[in-house]
């Protein structure tokens, strides 16, 4: 899953940088990044990025507004350094979920531990609004797909990054998703939590999907994070997971999907989310 020469790569560059292995990583969802500065105070401090490219064994994404890199922060009164990841891969792209997670496992083998992950993500239950956010409880993975099949991943030391079979019931940290819930509803935010099922794209659901997703008790519908949440947390990590309610699900609201669409109600809301996730990392996260 990640190279020895991939992970010599990625600490070059933050050598480079003059940074520190980051304390924690944030994977940045469709629509996101462009509210990174809302975020940045005068607490942070920019350290520069790392683009996809010039990691061994990455590559960027070809989807809208995923751009392929990683933004550097220390933050001054901790000192500790933050990373966020500026676009993520998807497997509708026909990438194999091992290069998916790649993002993530090249940061957690050197040493990472704290991660969050947001994305946008479908509503599919009435009482939600475009623009709400779901903090994500729990998830259902139906892309029919799995980071962890074949060999069980090994790092760059040839021992094995976690157990075989491992044990999924908590790999979304309790603490932390009552903690984010407390900072998104400060800025004004509705927040649910919930279900998010995850399917491999890149068709949006149908009426009689979205019918039966519903019926099963999930509240958000996307196509990304499962694989991700599956490699960080068979690897030991903490992992929290938010969506970004970017329309509501096939049949629920009266108008067509397209993910331009998409990615404006993204856009509109992001600042409030950015906010939020800030005062996480500083009260709560790096604290």
């Amino acid at each position: 899953m990640v190279q020895k020469s991939s992970l010599q790569s990625y600490t070059q560059q933050l050598q480079k940088l003059g940074a520190d292995v980051p304390y924690a990583h944030v994977v940045l969802g469709s629509g996101f990044g462009t509210s990174l500065d809302a975020l940045l105070a005068s607490d942070w401090v920019n350290l520069g990025e790392i683009k996809f490219g010039d990691v061994e064994g990455l590559i960027a994404s070809t989807v809208q507004d995923h751009a392929g890199k990683y933004r550097l922060y220390r933050h001054k009164p901790t000192g500790k350094v933050v990373q966020f990841q500026m676009g993520r891969l998807h497997g509708y792209e026909g990438h194999d979920p091992r290069l998916v997670v790649r993002t993530v496992m090249i940061p957690r083998v050197a040493g990472v531990k704290n991660f969050l992950l947001t994305n946008a993500a479908g509503g599919l239950d009435r009482a939600m609004n475009p623009g709400d956010v779901m903090i994500i409880e729990d998830h259902v993975n139906l892309t029919g797909k799995n980071p962890l099949i074949g060999h069980n991943p090994v790092g760059p030391d040839g021992k094995e990054l976690g157990p075989r079979f491992p044990d999924m019931g908590h790999c979304y940290k309790p603490e932390w998703r009552a903690r984010l819930q407390t900072h998104l509803e400060k800025h004004g935010l509705k927040v649910h939590k919930g279900i998010y099922l995850g399917l491999l794209g890149p068709t949006f659901e149908t009426h009689a999907e979205v019918r039966l997703y519903s019926a099963w008790g999930m509240k958000a519908v996307g196509m990304s994070t499962v694989w991700e949440t599956i490699a960080l947390h068979h690897s030991g990590a903490q992992v929290a997971g938010l969506s970004l309610i970017s329309n509501l699900g096939a049949g629920l609201a009266n108008v067509s999907l397209d993910h331009e669409t998409i990615l404006e109600t993204c856009r509109k809301s992001a600042a409030e989310i950015m906010l939020g996730l800030g005062d996480f990392l500083s009260q709560d996260l790096l604290k």
